[in-house]
């Protein structure tokens, strides 16, 4: 489909997520992902996470730019972005939980289920230094279906 050279109003022949929308226009246009990084200031890492549907909503000052140099009107972009209410999002596991997993994780145990929906974790140890140059270890989850994530 050719597009015209601005797009603003009628959106039915677009795309219906963010992800495949942005995707959709930016190779009608003709412009590598690292162009569109450069001309609308955005790391090339926020466009492959957008791109993937990892990144569902973008702020007015990143959308602006976006759709800028892809040559549409912002509501384009904005009227396919999910907006997620904190009230929406599942309340944190209890403090015995969360304490539970981080011991867990430190002792290598495999297969760990997400307190919140009951699928696999995605799990790991970060190794880093504190202020004094002590080596120190961090356990550190996400869940491979919803939201959770164990950050220490």
């Amino acid at each position: 489909m050719d597009l015209p050279k601005y797009i603003h109003g009628d959106t039915t022949d677009l795309p219906k997520t963010l992800a495949s929308r942005i995707s959709y226009i930016r190779n009608a246009r003709g412009i590598h992902m690292l162009e569109l990084s450069k001309q609308a200031r955005v790391s090339i890492k926020l466009l492959e996470e957008i791109e993937a549907g990892l990144e569902i909503w973008l702020s007015v000052a990143v959308r602006q730019r976006i759709a800028r140099v892809l040559k549409v009107d912002p509501s384009i972009l904005e009227e396919v972005e999910v907006k997620i209410d904190l009230k929406d999002l599942p309340k944190e596991p209890p403090l015995e939980i969360i304490e539970r997993l981080q011991s867990e994780i430190m002792e290598g145990i495999k297969d760990l289920k997400c307190p919140q929906c009951g699928n696999l974790l995605t799990t790991w140890i970060q190794e880093g230094f504190d202020l004094s140059e002590q080596k120190i270890k961090s356990p550190k989850a996400h869940c491979t279906k919803c939201v959770f994530q164990l950050k220490s």
